[in-house]
């Protein structure tokens, strides 16, 4: 699967996160933590159903403490990752 093979050849806790200024505006709307959106990049489980080839991923991660989960789409450049959105629900 592409997905597979593409995180494979990638250190994600290395590479570089950037995020689109679009994420920035939406972030108080949101009520986004930046923080959390890197580590769920870091660190979440990649969603297959949302992922489109050749370089969309779409991420999940739920934190207990908060109760949240996060979703993270990036796309993958070829020296950094873009996250382009993020949204986060109540619950897993």
């Amino acid at each position: 699967m592409w997905l597979e093979k593409l995180l494979v050849v990638v250190n994600r806790r290395a590479i570089r996160i950037t995020f689109d200024p679009h994420l920035i505006v939406r972030e108080s709307h949101r009520n986004l933590d930046l923080d959390r959106v890197e580590e769920t990049v870091r660190t979440g489980k990649p969603n297959v159903r949302k992922s489109t080839p050749p370089d969309r991923i779409c991420f999940r991660r739920y934190f207990g403490k908060e109760n949240m989960t996060y979703d993270v789409v990036v796309v993958v450049h070829q020296n950094y990752w873009e996250v382009m959105t993020s949204w986060k629900k109540r619950g897993r």
